[in-house]
């Protein structure tokens, strides 16, 4: 492909990145990073690109045609709206904005030219299993209700619920959680079962919602909410950081599943833990009433962030995004993100406005 990629923020997400761009054969040109460090580990997974410490001389390298924003959530709209305005194809990290006022004015402000892509890193969308999941959506009748969890166990223990990482320091500046990802639990893991709800159920009506955190923190370890959706359908939605270690589907930890029963059966789909997404295969199956019987996708392991990667090399070569999760996409959940935390505030249930 002729796409040319230049990826903004080398450590964490970005080296995952990089490693997925390496895997689907696409070029990567540039990088930029701050830290030092950073970029020449990210130098062995593209050594023949240029390296930039200031992203604004990445985006002004017209070599570069596409951009993979991997920056802390903070620096995302920023750098997106100078991406889009520069004319490049774009692939930002969620949360594309830190809050609902921040989502309107992107949606207000960001407007891609035609043939432009910008595309929202969802990546359980690409899941052979989630696909398939879809798929059968049509199979289990109208949908009724649905269950949707993200407990992300298995990396931590009972040292989670008394940790700094979680708190604002002596001088009252944000706590390490926050700083990253401007948000807790809800912003990590919530955010990508936020999007699978959308593509798989529509938008919500209403958000009622709560959070918990220790006394002390800045971002909260549980979120609990009932979502109303456009369709009626009712959803019951869960994220939390769990200590435990062999709960889930693979008894590692990792708890995290979409359940939707419709009134001729129920699809399900389960996901491995998302860093190591190769380590076992999403799964999903869907049960029909008619037969009353189960039936199983042939489960494959496959790597989310490289089949996302390819379909947003082939979008950007079409000059058309397709199946893919859009900027709309992106900010309808930083939308839906911002109604729970209201909620959770206020203890009201919120109308959800869209965009």
């Amino acid at each position: 492909m002729s796409i040319k990629f230049g990826v903004i923020g080398t450590g964490g997400i970005g080296h995952i990145h990089l490693k997925a761009l390496k895997a689907a054969g696409l070029e990567v040109v540039a990088l930029a990073e701050p830290s030092e460090a950073a970029l020449n580990s990210a130098k062995e997974l593209a050594p023949q690109a240029k390296l930039y410490s200031d992203w604004r001389e990445l985006l002004a390298d017209p070599e570069v045609t596409a951009v993979n924003i991997c920056t802390i959530n903070a620096l995302h709209f920023e750098i997106l709206q100078a991406a889009v305005a520069a004319g490049k194809h774009v692939i930002c990290e969620k949360t594309l904005t830190v809050d609902g006022q921040q989502a309107r004015e992107a949606a207000q402000k960001i407007q891609p030219a035609p043939g432009q892509v910008v595309q929202s890193a969802y990546m359980k969308r690409f899941f052979p299993a989630s696909v398939q999941a879809k798929a059968w959506l049509a199979e289990i009748g109208t949908p009724l209700c649905a269950t949707v969890r993200s407990f992300q166990g298995g990396w931590c223990d009972e040292g989670i619920f008394n940790d700094d990482n979680w708190r604002p320091n002596a001088n009252g500046e944000p706590s390490r959680i926050r700083f990253y990802a401007t948000g807790g639990i809800l912003n990590m893991a919530g955010s990508h079962m936020l999007d699978m709800t959308n593509w798989l159920l529509g938008e919500p009506a209403s958000v009622a919602c709560t959070t918990w955190a220790p006394d002390g923190y800045d971002a909260e370890l549980h979120t609990h909410a009932l979502f109303k959706m456009r369709s009626g359908v009712a959803v019951h939605f869960e994220a939390a950081v769990s200590n435990f270690k062999g709960t889930g589907i693979y008894e590692n930890g990792w708890d995290e599943y979409i359940q939707i029963d419709g009134t001729k059966g129920r699809v399900e789909v389960y996901y491995p833990i998302w860093n190591q997404p190769t380590d076992f295969a999403a799964r999903a199956r869907v049960y029909r009433e008619s037969t009353k019987t189960w039936e199983e996708f042939e489960h494959k392991v496959a790597d989310p962030f490289q089949l996302e990667m390819e379909a947003f090399a082939r979008s950007c070569e079409k000059g058309q995004a397709e199946n893919v999760p859009t900027l709309r996409d992106g900010l309808l959940v930083d939308l839906w993100i911002d109604a729970c935390y209201q909620s959770a505030k206020t203890g009201q249930q919120v109308a959800f406005s869209s965009i």
